[in-house]
């Protein structure tokens, strides 16, 4: 599926037609725009056709978008340059399937012309699309702001990753002080699994973007590469961030296992208490249910040994309560 606008001669033209798209490629287009969304991995006749014959791009590089990988590549030919970088665009249950929710974009930029191609539905695009076809004198002004504006929304995908994460962390953390329990570490091995994923494909993004920061491209002018330093700034931005949510996660884990600690000593602690407790109610009772005549008998009787006996008890168990709270042990 391909979407396509362009500027001939100050005409806009914003068309999916192909074989239109082939033919006004012929003529001098002062900046072009085409999205490739690759529908199952493969290239229609046409698409192929366009890229091939009416840009003339190298096989190799076509083929790179054909069979996308999780790492960002730029390379740099007679009359174009090639890349690929990758964002988020979360999926439900993003926690537990999180690499389905990273898309690559490659991208094929030269002298008035960027060529967008991707496996997935990325509504980003469609949103700055559907924008340059309303505010054309914004967003198709120049080939620097247009690549920027695509760039910064592939960043800005991490920003928005992490502000989930965050909140998530800030969840976990809530219910781990309050009332730690099993699936609380599950999920917390799925934000690991998470921020993993994401630190595996940020660390090495910035290697695409610094290629536009270089006064020595010949594709970017020199008083617009401030614009591609921000996006590389920012990347490097998102690296540390990801890096610290790392050791948030690492010490997520801490808190919990001492959450559990704590929460297991006070059942340890609880259930010797009771043990202290009614451990003179087994000595006297022991003691007197032997079949024995005690001195009690002879001096309080039968009927007042008994409540000699379960005196004692209930006078220790009181004694051993007020010496345990004295101490502060409960």
């Amino acid at each position: 599926m391909l979407k396509a606008i362009y500027s001939i001669n100050g005409t806009i033209t914003a068309t999916e037609n192909v074989l239109q798209v082939i033919e006004d490629c012929k003529k001098k287009t002062e900046l072009a725009w085409i999205d490739i969304h690759l529908e199952n991995h493969e290239l229609t006749n046409d698409e192929t056709l366009l890229l091939s014959e009416a840009f003339r791009f190298h096989e190799m590089s076509i083929e790179d978008c054909l069979f996308p990988q999780y790492y960002p590549k730029i390379e740099e030919f007679e009359n174009y340059v090639f890349g690929a970088v990758h964002g988020i665009q979360l999926k439900p249950n993003y926690f537990q399937e999180f690499e389905d929710s990273i898309y690559e974009l490659n991208f094929f930029v030269g002298k008035g012309f960027i060529i967008t191609v991707h496996t997935e539905e990325l509504f980003f695009l469609e949103t700055l699309y559907e924008k340059a076809k309303v505010r054309t004198q914004i967003e198709m002004k120049r080939f620097e702001n247009l690549l920027y504006n695509i760039f910064n929304k592939v960043v800005s995908s991490y920003e928005f990753t992490l502000e989930k994460i965050d909140d998530k962390i800030e969840s976990l953390e809530d219910d781990i002080l309050e009332d730690p329990e099993t699936e609380n570490m599950q999920e917390i091995l799925d934000t690991k699994k998470v921020i993993f994923a994401m630190r595996k494909i940020a660390e090495s993004q910035q290697v695409a973007y610094v290629y536009f920061t270089r006064a020595t491209n010949n594709l970017v002018a020199r008083e617009y590469l401030v614009y591609f330093r921000d996006i590389y700034t920012q990347c490097a931005r998102m690296n540390q961030a990801i890096v610290m949510r790392s050791q948030m996660v690492v010490s997520l884990i801490e808190v919990y296992m001492s959450s559990v600690t704590v929460r297991l000593t006070e059942v340890m602690k609880f259930l010797t208490i009771i043990a202290t407790v009614l451990m003179p109610v087994l000595i006297v009772s022991g003691y007197y249910g032997m079949n024995v005549l005690f001195p009690e008998y002879a001096i309080f009787g039968q009927k007042g040994a008994w409540f000699f006996a379960v005196g004692l008890m209930i006078v220790t168990i009181l004694a051993m309560l007020i010496y345990f709270r004295k101490k502060k042990w409960f």
